[in-house]
């Protein structure tokens, strides 16, 4: 993929996060209001195991050939949305994942096309959430770090380190769903507004 810059980049950056903030909202909803029936389920299932093509040869010695036509390309439906019924809390975790996943698109875009080095705490703060969110929902932070990553009234800080960024229900996290969905919004508006960039170096 070729980088973007400038005023290119910002509108791509803020396409791509109206995106997820389309998303999300249907997301959320499917992950707490489970489908019921069956021809629900059975084109939901069509439309995401659908496949180009049947046969597939990979590995590092091209040595694995593994056949969908006949082995089938399978993801527990079933089992997924007993577990979500049996076990509500599971919600939860589903929802992290999802809002992870818009983060990490956005973040990773800035970094892609230079943007992430910006010097504006809240670009910062994006960057930080990212590294928390690939480190299993665990903020790494370094001893000497000194906090210029902030979002409203959350303050990125050394006091974070080994703390989780989004809770389980049973611990806290830094940060609520909301709070991800207002910064992903913050950032689109900003963005769309944003014409030029000029790098600030590694601001940590």
């Amino acid at each position: 993929m070729s980088k973007a810059s400038g005023e290119k980049a910002s509108l791509l950056a803020s396409h791509l996060i109206e995106e997820q903030l389309r998303v999300l909202p249907m997301s959320a909803a499917m992950i707490l209001q489970p489908m019921h029936s069956d021809f629900e389920r059975n084109a939901q299932e069509n439309l995401l195991l659908r496949r180009k093509r049947t046969t597939l040869k990979t590995g590092s010695g091209g040595n694995i050939v593994m056949d969908y036509a006949e082995a089938g390309t399978e993801l527990d439906f079933q089992g997924s949305i007993r577990a979500l019924q049996d076990n509500p809390e599971q919600k939860l975790t589903y929802l992290r994942v999802v809002v992870s996943n818009a983060l990490l698109a956005v973040g990773l875009f800035l970094r892609e096309h230079q943007m992430a080095s910006m010097r504006l705490p809240e670009i910062q703060f994006l960057g930080h959430v990212v590294d928390a969110i690939m480190n299993a929902n665990i903020f790494d932070i370094r001893e000497d770090y000194i906090p210029i990553a902030t979002f409203d009234d959350l303050v990125i800080d050394k006091s974070l380190n080994g703390s989780p960024l989004f809770g389980d229900g049973k611990t806290q996290g830094f940060m609520e769903f909301g709070d991800a969905v207002a910064l992903l919004q913050w950032l689109a508006q900003y963005l769309r507004g944003e014409r030029n960039f000029v790098s600030g170096g590694d601001a940590g």
